[in-house]
């Protein structure tokens, strides 16, 4: 401990009882040697808003887990229960999930194996950071004690110290939840039944063909498009005062999951100074800013994994072929506890399979085509996952990025290609910005998609191609017989990976502007598409296909503010305040393009309806069109009429159906100005009101949606404060913004029940605007709209959420005289034993 360090911890132990002792007699340490010792300090500032200070890796760690603790402890726990496969040991066959238990040990193996073939590859500063984490959250635990714990986890007894390898298995848990750890994907890596041993190929009984409709359904599952983040980055070219700004805009959970966002300052002095938000339980910071770079992401859906199809052995189910000989399918069993009803510990067992691809799984829960081993047509399939590694390499990624000074030094960081699932965009305070599709996305080119995806000759009918088709690409499947057919890579890969290097990513750099709404790398820039990159890279509204209303609203957004269309100030370009502004303008997209010929349908309709229409659901029409005639066509707070709207929409797309992958209203008759990939931001727009069908839909559909409203007790005129809210502790903070489907950039995930829009699942979370100026401190206006804590009885339970309801914002303290002004409460410091039980004992 230095001797700053060490005069504050002194002075504080005589104000803070139990928290500077590692003992239970709160006595003071004595002396001891920093080698031996975590020492770190924890300030707050309003909201809740902790600044971790260490000297070392190992102990900032450990002040960062302690503080994340204190507002966030049982969440964390839940999801290191799950990670550890003890779902059914810890917490009982009823509330768990004995198969994903299962699936967990199989993945993650034994600690020694796991520490050995991971963890020991890790560079030496990842792994003091999580050992140093993992002990400040047993700290927390040691000095709360187990009854004292948030009500949540309160002595239960599925709460335990943890080490640094279960905080690696929830990294990686998280890594794989883009990919392997999909609801649909595991399931189907959990059903795998393997045939007798004695079995031949040909004996065996197979599933019919099917008709692919399951196969279509995946896709779509695997697509969902009310979840997501936007991304604005404007450069010196495109900003009033010459320095970047940007804006972070992450949509994440607002419950007890790990998407939930935690904000916090990590500092080593003259080493390493961060601030922002990271999801829960992580030791290192996802997204936020230094003095010189912000950064933050947006979900990509690009590919993670490819499927390979398997020729299997005739006279062998255990054998595919590969190159011209065989190779083994190898099993393991894997074993997991389940505490019955009874109180009693029994022990499952499951057999996983793998080539040397990766597992074997069983698609026929979701498409019977793709059941059985084998399947229709003799073969099997098996999964390659580029995230398997991803999570080992992405703390590492994301320290180096955060400690760059500039954006080429942020653009370096990024060869390692540690992250999981993400769209890239950055800003320096040079002026200097980026973009950058860099997740993990397997080498897959065009030209090994062509020659490969047909799947394994001389097999009667492979499913390859057929998998590409049905899923528009989301699934691609290939050749698993031949060694050409293996992932490629690119000098710059990271060795082993077998993912494309940076060198081959769609990339924007520059002073311009960037933006994305998790649609594919294409239209970033529209004034540059960034084009002829494999369909791997962006299979969500791929080159030259139709985009989704949130992305069309981002870059007209960016478009109007560009020129000063938007008036939000009397100069156009960006600025701090402008990009703020832009954030809570709340605007619908969907309303822009569609609801002038909405109210012109609904005259006519009311005109000359069907005859099956009563006159009581007139009545309906006739007040749904009235309140949409008045409303702002905004999902601001006193706004009257979002929610016709919103259910109105909803309807449409049920009626229609949207495209299954790119998930926008894609009828060539609904539409007067069809799709244009000339014009992609400002195509389709209008109701075409010559084709009669239009008229019926849209007026049945705004019949319906008043309905709905009327069942579940919504005026239709009621502001848009008494529909939408979060509930804290019995009390409704108003929430605005609203459905991203309808084209609302702040996008709020929530459905229509009794009263209304109640207790949001996702959405906006902490959003971040960044910039500079002539001084040393970077600017951040935040808002975490979930606020910092979990836990009903902590005062940051919903202050922030407060704020968000208001529009207003927190100026983000970071340089020092900042945080002391905004420091509430006493500065807490920590210290003890430097030790990381997870290693073996020649690590320690």
């Amino acid at each position: 401990m230095n001797t700053t360090l060490r005069r504050l911890f002194l002075a504080s132990c005589f104000t803070l009882l139990g928290a500077c002792s590692d003992s239970s007699d709160n006595t003071t340490p004595s002396a001891t040697s920093a080698t031996e010792l975590f020492a770190a300090s924890i300030r707050r500032t309003e909201y809740g808003i902790p600044h971790i200070q260490a000297e070392d890796w190992g102990s900032l760690g450990y002040g960062f887990g302690y503080a994340y603790s204190q507002d966030n402890f049982c969440i964390l726990m839940k999801e290191i229960v799950i990670a550890s496969g003890r779902t059914a040991e810890l917490m009982g066959e009823g509330d768990s999930d004995i198969e994903q238990d299962l699936f967990w040990v199989y993945l993650n193996g034994s600690r020694e194996t796991f520490y050995n073939e991971t963890i020991v590859n890790v560079p030496q500063r990842v792994q003091d950071l999580t050992g140093g984490f993992a002990q400040g959250v047993n700290r927390y635990l040691k000095d709360t004690g187990a009854e004292n714990l948030a009500e949540g986890c309160r002595n239960q007894p599925w709460v335990f110290e943890i080490d640094e390898f279960d905080l690696f298995r929830h990294l990686r848990r998280i890594a794989l939840e883009g990919s392997s750890d999909q609801g649909l994907i595991r399931q189907a890596l959990q059903s795998v039944t393997a045939p007798d041993a004695s079995s031949t190929v040909e004996s065996l009984e197979r599933i019919s063909p099917s008709e692919g409709e399951g196969l279509r359904q995946l896709g779509a599952m695997l697509n969902p498009d009310d979840r997501g983040s936007n991304a604005i980055v404007a450069g010196r070219n495109a900003t009033q005062t010459g320095s970047s700004v940007l804006l972070g805009n992450p949509h994440q959970g607002w419950g007890e999951r790990r998407g939930r966002v935690y904000q916090a300052h990590l500092t080593i002095p003259g080493e390493y100074d961060v601030a922002g938000g990271t999801l829960q339980g992580l030791p290192f910071l996802a997204f936020g800013f230094s003095r010189d770079v912000a950064w933050t992401h947006t979900v990509d859906f690009a590919g993670r994994f490819t499927l390979y199809e398997l020729k299997l052995n005739p006279d062998n189910p255990f054998e595919y072929e590969y190159e011209g000989t065989m190779r083994p399918i190898v099993g393991e069993t894997v074993s997991a506890l389940v505490r019955t009803d009874s109180g009693a510990l029994e022990t499952r067992e499951k057999t996983f399979y793998r080539s040397h691809f990766g597992m074997i799984l069983d698609l026929g829960g979701i498409e019977p085509l793709l059941g059985g081993w084998p399947i229709f047509n003799g073969n099997l399939l098996t999964i390659r996952d580029a995230n398997l590694l991803t999570g080992l390499r992405t703390p590492e990624e994301f320290l180096n990025k955060s400690m760059a000074v500039n954006m080429a030094e942020y653009e370096a960081a990024l060869v390692n290609m540690g992250n999981p699932a993400f769209h890239e965009i950055a800003a320096d305070r040079h002026g200097e910005i980026f973009y950058g599709q860099t997740s993990a996305t397997p080498h897959v080119t065009a030209a090994k998609l062509e020659a490969c995806g047909d799947g394994p000759a001389g097999t009667g009918t492979p499913v390859s191609g057929l998998i590409a088709d049905l899923t528009s690409n989301v699934i691609l499947g290939l050749d698993g017989s031949r060694s050409a057919c293996e992932w490629g890579e690119d000098p710059d890969s990271p060795p082993g990976t077998n993912v494309f290097g940076l060198a081959n990513r769609a990339v924007i750099r520059g002073g311009g502007t960037a933006a994305n709404a998790n649609d594919s790398y294409w239209l970033s820039d529209p004034d540059n598409p960034l084009t002829g990159f494999p369909i791997i890279m962006g299979w969500r509204s791929p080159e030259g296909s139709q985009q989704t209303l949130r992305t069309r609203i981002t870059h007209q957004m960016v478009a109007d503010r560009l020129t000063g269309a938007d008036e939000l100030s009397a100069s156009p370009k960006f600025d701090l305040d402008t990009m703020k502004a832009l954030m809570y303008a709340n605007r619908v997209y969907g309303a822009e393009i569609a609801l002038d010929d909405t109210l012109e349908i609904c005259e006519t309709f009311a005109t000359l309806p069907p005859a099956d229409v009563t006159d009581d659901q007139l009545t309906i029409l006739d007040r749904a069109c009235a309140v949409l005639a008045a409303w702002d066509r905004r999902v601001n707070l006193d706004s009257r009429g979002a929610q016709v709207f919103t259910e109105y929409w909803r309807e449409l797309r049920s009626v229609i159906g949207v495209d299954q992958f790119q998930p926008v209203l894609n009828n060539p008759t609904f539409w007067l100005v069809d799709f244009d990939p000339n014009e992609p931001i400002t195509t389709p727009r209008h109701i075409d009101q010559s084709v009669p069908e239009n008229s019926e839909l849209v007026g049945r559909a705004l019949i319906a949606a008043g309905e709905r409203l009327i069942e579940n007790n919504v005026p239709f005129e009621a502001p848009w404060r008494d529909v939408q809210f979060l509930e804290r502790n019995g009390v409704p903070f108003p929430i605005h913004g609203g459905n991203g489907q309808t084209g609302v950039f702040g996008a709020i995930t929530v459905s229509l029940s009794e009263g209304g829009y109640r207790n949001p699942a996702s959405g906006n979370s902490y959003i971040q605007v960044v910039t500079w100026d002539e001084s040393e401190c970077p600017i951040a206006d935040v808002i975490l709209t979930h606020s910092q804590s979990s836990d009903p009885a902590s005062p940051h339970y919903g202050d922030q959420t407060r704020l968000y309801a208001d529009k207003r914002w927190i100026r983000y303290p970071f340089c020092e005289a900042d945080i002391v002004a905004a420091q509430i409460g006493e500065t807490l410091v920590l210290e003890g034993p430097r030790v990381f039980p997870g290693r073996p004992d020649a690590a320690n």
